[in-house]
């Protein structure tokens, strides 16, 4: 079993490096179906072979078990080598890429476990989807209230406000933060109606 698994995990590093993903899709089924504890990096890798394939992937039923294969991986990361803040925010990211439009209110409630799990530390590059995803679910669903909406864009700009105090603490350029900021007004104003009262 072992010799298998060491020769399982060479294949699909060499097919992933050499650009050939739909080479290393079995390679990694075998590993994550018979020694699902062999090391962290088989779901570093996984979840890039499943993203890569489910990005090239045409047909929309393949797509999808791609995609869904993407999801299980971060599911059995979480599962055998915990970190679920940092874990889930990698997948609601990738939920986001591939399902936004079709399960909105599901991307909602995954970040918004995101954020209760990460406070601060959730990925920059989680915060503007946010509220993008705050305003799909308003505007197209209808399913927030207005309080609920203002509540979580204080939650996203109360986080944004420590990314910046910290960066200005450790010395390091805050600029990107503000323009995250301004995008996320942006989008508020585009859901909520912003007049002198409301201000």
């Amino acid at each position: 079993m072992k010799a298998k698994a060491e020769e399982s995990k060479v294949l699909y590093e060499d097919a992933l490096k050499s650009g050939q993903v739909k080479q290393a899709e079995v390679p990694l089924n075998w590993l994550l179906t018979n020694v699902p504890q062999f090391h962290s990096s088989l779901y570093i890798y996984g979840a890039e072979v499943f993203d890569k394939l489910a990005a090239q992937e045409k047909d929309p039923a393949r797509k999808k078990v791609y995609v869904d294969s993407l999801m299980i991986v971060y599911d059995m990361r979480i599962k055998n080598c915990g970190d679920e803040p940092t874990v889930l925010n990698r997948k609601a990211l990738s939920f986001l890429k591939y399902n936004i439009n079709d399960q909105p209110a599901e991307a909602l409630k995954m970040l918004d476990r995101v954020f209760e799990l990460n406070g601060n530390n959730v990925m920059d590059a989680t915060l503007l989807p946010y509220m993008q995803t705050v305003r799909l679910n308003s505007l197209k669903f209808k399913n927030l209230t207005e309080e609920q909406i203002l509540e979580r864009y204080d939650r996203v700009m109360s986080v944004t406000d420590a990314k910046i105090k910290k960066a200005q603490s450790e010395g390091k350029p805050s600029d990107k933060y503000k323009k995250i900021k301004d995008d996320i007004d942006a989008v508020l104003i585009s859901i909520v109606k912003v007049d002198c009262e409301f201000v």
